[in-house]
Formats: structure tokens, sequence, C-alpha cells
């Protein structure tokens, strides 16, 4: 071999072994990623009113759910039905959790469904007892029973929105009439 390629030879050796040792080096490091495992809890305002002791404005764990809010509330009225909640949902920020008051028998089986304030339960109410509101016909009365019975009942006054036909207007307009 000539001096030329015996140096190109040795020139090749010397800058594959530079790569690898270069190669070598970085692959050691680590990269260190330093996370605070300590955070603090995001709050939420719920607002629980109805048949409770001690009703009022709660600030709680985001996560809590119904049942240990209504702890907070002092407990449960002996009147109150929790078979109308769902005690194992998780709360949101802003929610009102209204505890109802248990329907007494006699009042399903033909009363005239109205509360004692004369206010007409949009949950237990026939459809005529529902037409005696400001604009509700015949037709929106037996949707609002179908939606109560395909849904369950509602949980405030407001989700009678929820029904095909009853829009803000119309809820406006109702809205002192009724009551859950």
């Amino acid at each position: 071999m000539n001096n030329k390629v015996k140096i190109a030879l040795a020139m090749g050796t010397f800058i594959i072994i530079s790569l690898m040792g270069f190669g070598l080096m970085h692959k050691d490091e680590e990269m260190v990623v330093y996370t605070n495992t300590e955070t603090e809890p995001i709050k939420i305002v719920v607002y629980v009113v109805g048949e409770v002791n001690d009703p009022g404005i709660f600030e709680v764990d985001d996560g809590t759910r119904v049942h240990e809010v209504l702890e907070l509330a002092g407990g449960i009225t002996e009147d109150a039905d929790v078979t109308r909640l769902n005690l194992a949902k998780v709360l949101v920020d802003e929610e009102k959790i209204n505890v109802p008051k248990k329907i007494v028998q006699e009042d399903l089986e033909g009363g005239t469904h109205t509360s004692s304030g004369g206010l007409v339960n949009i949950n237990t109410a026939s459809v005529d007892s529902l037409m005696t509101l400001t604009g509700i016909g015949k037709s929106t009365a037996q949707k609002i029973i179908k939606y109560r019975n395909e849904n369950g009942y509602f949980d405030t006054i407001e989700d009678i929105m929820k029904v095909s036909g009853i829009g803000q207007s119309k809820f406006e307009a109702i809205q002192d009439d009724i009551t859950i």
C-alpha cells in the first residue's frame, strides 16, 4: 500500500472512533424533570337547598359527590326524599342541589298535585294540573310528562326548558308557579 492510502485509512479510522466516542459520551446524559406532586386541590362552589338542616353555599374539592355535600349541609331532614337524587353524582362548579320533599302517596293517586303553596309540582303533576300554567296546553303538558317518564324527575325547575316547546320566555311565564 502506498502512503496516501495508509493516511486515508488512518484518518477514516480516527473519524469513526471519534464519532463513536462522541455518541457514547452523550448516551450517558439523563434528562431530569422535576414535578410538584403536592398540588392544591381545585375548589368548586355549590348551592344546597331544600330538605337539609343547614342550606347554603359550600366550597368543596373538585370531585366531591352529592352525598358528601349533604353531610356538610347538616344532613337531610326527615321529610327529604333522597331517592330522587343521585347521591353518587360528582358535583360541578356552580351546581344547585335541591333536596326534594317526600311526596305523599295520596297526592299521587288523585290529589291536586300541587304543593301547599299552590305551586304545580312538575315532577308529579297530571296533564290537567300542568294545563293550569300560563301558556301550557294539552300537547305541551303531555310532552312534559313524556319527558319526565323517559328521563326521570326534574332536578331544578329550569330543567323544564329541556322539554321541546318550552323556551326561555315560556319558562319565565311559569317559573313562579312551578316547583319540584
